[in-house]
């Protein structure tokens, strides 16, 4: 009996005992942080549990990410180069939904990592890493290059495939 996916894709297709890459059954990578589609689709799932009092109203809550990071508001409205005003509601949700995603999944995989524990997710955010050339995450979350640093550093971390 032959599952669609044979049918499609034909047995010369297959390699035995080889998987294909995941990033390009769903489409290459992000661009701003190089992973995959599909690891990214993952991560998203996976960590909506772990970040859904982030959210107020369905979006995320600049206040609430904030907090968890365990800086101020005004501290993120600068890493995000917005307004204080902007982040209380001025921007649309989707707009402000796509700069918060960062940080939400980088609070998503340490709370991940410590069980839940807010109180070492601070701690870590706080604690220089070489893998940061020596600044905290928090510190590297608000500079562009950084940010995306430590999102592809927790995430290949959470997902098995850090050097």
């Amino acid at each position: 009996m032959h599952s669609k996916d044979s049918e499609r894709n034909g047995p010369s297709d297959r390699q035995p005992g080889r998987r294909r890459e995941l990033g390009l059954i769903r489409g290459g990578t992000d661009s701003r942080t190089g992973e995959s589609a599909l690891a990214r689709e993952f991560a998203e799932r996976a960590l909506a549990p772990l970040i859904a009092d982030l959210r107020r109203h369905g979006h995320l809550d600049a206040r609430r990410v904030a907090s968890a990071i365990g800086i101020t508001i005004q501290q993120l409205a600068g890493c995000l180069e917005l307004s204080v005003e902007q982040l209380r509601g001025e921007l649309p949700d989707e707009e402000l939904d796509a700069r918060l995603e960062p940080f939400a999944m980088v609070i998503g995989i340490v709370r991940d990592v410590y069980g839940g524990d807010d109180k070492r997710v601070r701690v870590w955010l706080r604690t220089p890493r070489p893998e940061l050339e020596g600044k905290t995450p928090n510190e590297a979350l608000c500079e562009p290059a950084g940010l995306t640093t430590v999102v592809r550093f927790v995430l290949g971390a959470w997902l098995g495939k850090a050097d």
